[in-house]
């Protein structure tokens, strides 16, 4: 008989009994309590501290590492490292905080087809809902089908968190046997979405006719239970990218029996759905000038409209956008640092809901290393330098044998030299996308005449931070356009009307994929993005 432990879980007092061998994440899981872990419990993000005494296990190297001095100091410990030896009490830090969710985008009004003329033969009320299922964040409408109007709008963190921050780790545990696991979490989290905007409109459950539901090709694909597999290995055949159309019931959703799910098509097995509504939101087939289209996430998905065509690629960012693989990072929610100034000789922090400052998000990430740029303290290379004669030079110091900047000496955030070289790294692939999408159609940068960026975390950074860290060309830097949650946009727009939807699917057909893995440059630019402008 295996052994087991008891573990209680402070302030809640909730506990579970675990196998000996369980790690505190495994623990924290059983007992229906989150422990933010954006690696998935790899061990590589160090996110998923908390206090805990009993029978544990001894603290190994790389915990130490990831912890930090500070962190050991105040005897924190890796739930994900961290296995049971016998009872032990967990000591939570404070509740999880709600991420902020960006639903708002720049785009063209929405027309509005009446019910009857797509074959909607009901009276009274009609609802409907437009969904985006992002990787982190999920953003949902209610809308009136009569009439176009936005009756409610929820959104949140999406569950399949737990299992892992980006897409490989979701289709790996969907490959080892969790796919139905996924899809209930996504299904049960849109239900209780959709029921919650219902509640907030007054209106009745029976009133709801339609939904479109857009995202990256896994979401979706996680979402309708149809297999995802092919997506953890190239070349990706077999990846699910046509729409579909569905009854809630054959999803295992507990909303009416009638209503029916329409998931528009994507354009390959990393440009889903979420980017075809956003192509439709901002008309980007239809422009006459030279324009490009970036999507800044774990995977920068990037779309050039020129020379009466559409090309498409996507690159591996990785998390370090997004907060997550940094030391100090965390996600927009409330005492993120999401802005960094240079005021004189001091840096001016903008704090998510003005609180204390708990850690550093995408957006003040860019921020940060730009202005360590412009005072010296970080040269091209992206090396963290110590000698300069700068005011902000006394916040230099180390930490594990490697250079670190503090940022907040009170929360004891840095920013280290393993931080910036993850910066670069998702800066170097985007960039690397971006220049070889322009030499598929021989444009030089200065032909572009507008550059779209989508996406929640492309509505708070600053385009002088994109272009001073070498992601867009410097003559880009009055061109860009910060356009919101285009994906949700365009779900909207695909749902108030036929004629969208039919559009969605001409707009993939016309839309050319350039396989950044295969390119033979792309390692070469890479290579050469990684370096900082002068």
């Amino acid at each position: 008989m295996t052994e087991r432990a008891t573990i209680r879980f402070e302030p809640s007092g909730r506990t579970v009994t675990v196998a000996l061998g369980s790690t505190l994440l495994d623990a924290a899981r059983a007992a229906g309590i989150e422990i933010d872990a954006p690696c998935g419990g790899t061990g590589t993000c160090g996110s998923c501290r908390v206090r805990a005494t009993g029978a544990l296990s001894a603290m190994s190297g790389s915990e130490r590492e990831l912890l930090g001095g500070a962190g050991v100091t105040a005897g924190k410990r890796l739930a994900c490292r961290t296995r049971v030896e016998g009872d032990a009490t967990v000591l939570m830090p404070d509740p999880p905080r709600e991420a902020r969710v960006v639903s708002a985008a720049r785009h063209k009004a929405a027309e509005v087809q009446s019910p009857l003329d797509r074959g909607i033969d009901r009276l009274g009320e009609l609802t409907g809902t437009a969904i985006d299922i992002g990787t982190t964040t999920i953003a949902a409408e209610l809308l009136d089908l009569r009439t176009g109007a936005v009756l409610a709008t929820a959104g949140g963190l999406n569950d399949q968190r737990a299992i892992g921050a980006d897409v490989l780790s979701r289709v790996a545990h969907a490959s080892a046997g969790g796919a139905t696991e996924l899809r209930e979490m996504v299904v049960r989290q849109v239900d209780a979405l959709t029921l919650g905007m219902l509640k907030q409109a007054g209106r009745d459950p029976g009133t709801l006719v339609e939904s479109v539901v857009v995202g990256n090709v896994a979401m979706t694909g996680l979402f309708l239970g149809t297999d995802v597999t092919p997506l953890g290995e190239a070349p990706y055949q077999g990846a699910p990218l046509s729409g579909r159309r569905v009854r809630t019931a054959e999803i295992g959703s507990s909303l009416p029996a009638g209503l029916e799910v329409f998931v528009p098509p994507g354009v390959s097995a990393f440009v889903g759905s979420d980017i075809t509504a956003g192509l439709l939101a901002t008309s980007l087939a239809e422009r006459i000038t030279p324009t490009l289209f970036i999507d800044l996430g774990t995977n920068g998905e990037i779309v050039l409209a020129a020379r009466g065509q559409l090309r498409a690629a996507t690159t591996a960012a990785g998390p370090a956008l997004e907060g997550a693989s940094i030391s100090c990072g965390m996600r927009a929610e409330a005492g993120a640092i999401e802005q960094v100034e240079l005021d004189g000789g001091a840096l001016r922090l903008g704090v998510i809901g003005e609180r204390t400052p708990q850690g550093i998000c995408g957006s003040g990430l860019l921020d940060l290393i730009a202005v360590l740029l412009d005072a010296g303290l970080v040269d091209a290379s992206g090396r963290m330098l110590d000698t300069v004669g700068h005011p902000l030079r006394m916040r230099v110091t180390e930490r594990n044998g490697a250079r670190a900047f503090i940022v907040d000496g009170a929360g004891d955030i840095v920013l280290t030299q393993h931080d910036i070289r993850q910066v670069q790294l998702a800066i170097g692939a985007i960039r690397a996308g971006v220049d070889l999408l322009l030499a598929s159609v021989a444009l030089e940068p200065s032909a572009i005449v507008t550059v779209v960026v989508a996406g929640g975390f492309g509505f708070h950074v600053r385009a002088a931070s994109l272009v001073r860290l070498g992601l867009l060309p410097s003559q880009w830097l009055d061109r860009v356009m910060f356009a919101g949650n285009t994906a949700l946009a365009g779900a909207r727009m695909a749902l108030l009307s036929g004629a969208v939807r039919e559009r969605a699917d001409g707009l993939v057909g016309r839309v050319q994929t350039v396989d950044l893995a295969a390119h033979p440059e792309f390692q070469q630019r890479f290579l050469a993005s990684l370096t900082f402008p002068e």
